[in-house]
């Protein structure tokens, strides 16, 4: 029996890759198929309005987006921004995606100083230098695949390597499990 449930427990990790991104797909697609309708649904007898709401829609994000590039703070995503921050539980996972983007994207100010290697016992962990202070690094150490939770360290900087990684690239490290 053992070995029946080895074959299927290396098949179900086989697929679960595909079973996710399946996932993750119609998830996506339900949430915009929702919005859509929720936008075209009620002009669905009238072609003209249909074409007036999808232009303006589309008008619309070009304008945010050009204000974005400018650096220009746009009044709606501010006061977005401030009432999520007052919801709990969103407000961390907001935040957390919101501060990957801003690294990915290479949009952040404060940024991090770097990526490190950090020994703990026989472990090694890949952290982020956060801020230096003194002797010391504030490290945050994300957690694998999900980067919006982890923990922070401060260790003296006799115990932290620093790498050669970008952050982008420790970030792909941590997401796809050491992998790339």
């Amino acid at each position: 029996m053992n070995p029946i449930l080895s074959k299927i427990g290396k098949g179900l990790f086989a697929i679960l890759p595909f079973l996710l991104l399946f996932w993750i797909f119609s998830f996506v697609y339900e949430f915009c198929a929702k919005i859509f309708y929720s936008i075209f649904g009620i002009t669905n007898a009238n072609l003209f309005v249909t074409l007036l709401i999808c232009f303006l829609s589309l008008a619309l994000l070009y304008y945010i987006g050009l204000l974005v590039e400018k650096n220009k703070e746009v009044l709606f995503i501010k006061i977005t921004e401030m009432l999520i921050t007052k919801i709990p539980l969103v407000k961390g996972v907001y935040s957390g995606i919101k501060e990957v983007l801003k690294i990915f994207l290479g949009k952040n100010e404060e940024g991090y100083l770097g990526v490190a290697s950090i020994h703990i016992g026989e472990m090694e962990l890949i952290g982020f230098i956060t801020k230096e202070e003194g002797e010391s690094f504030w490290i945050f150490v994300h957690t694998t695949p999900n980067p919006t939770s982890g923990f922070l360290l401060k260790l003296p900087k006799t115990q932290v390597q620093i790498s050669d990684l970008s952050v982008s690239d420790g970030f792909k490290k941590i997401i796809s499990l050491g992998v790339r």
